[in-house]
């Protein structure tokens, strides 16, 4: 196997790509096990009867729905064990930012922000659903993305 590097100004993020001919089973346990590694950060999440493993880089957001924490990732939702403020402490806040006292958002996935007609404050996120920022919040928004 070869390793080669590709190094430009470019790329935002690093990423590993794998090129063969065709896949298999070792190249599919290989991409695992990179994965594993590269993406030590995790929680566990259950959906119905079955326990996940979440990578972070795979979340959208937590919040809390029915007195659960609740995390939205692109594979699909997933009841978490943990409470939010749980979540606020152990998350990177490089990564992610609190924009209520019930929601968490990943801030790569934050598309834009705007203000209602009610004077809400609006996330669009880049799945297409929207949040809600609490006013309390919005300093330490701005501070945390303009900085």
């Amino acid at each position: 196997m070869e390793i080669h590097f590709d190094i430009a100004d470019h790329f935002l993020q690093p990423a590993i790509s794998i090129q063969a001919q065709a896949e298999n089973t070792q190249l599919l346990q290989l991409a695992k096990t990179i994965d594993r590694v590269v993406n030590k950060d995790v929680l566990t999440g259950t959906n119905g009867n079955k326990n996940t493993i979440i990578a972070l880089y795979q979340v959208i957001r937590f919040y809390t729905e029915n007195k659960n924490v609740v995390c939205e990732t692109t594979n699909g939702t997933y009841r978490i064990r943990k409470r939010i403020y749980q979540l606020r402490e152990q998350l990177s806040q490089q990564d992610f930012i609190a924009i209520s006292s019930s929601e968490i958002v990943r801030i790569a996935v934050i598309e834009t922000f705007s203000l209602s007609a009610r004077g809400e404050f609006i996330v669009q996120l880049t799945n297409g659903e929207q949040a809600y920022a609490s006013r309390r919040y919005i300093k330490q928004i701005k501070e945390a993305l303009l900085s």
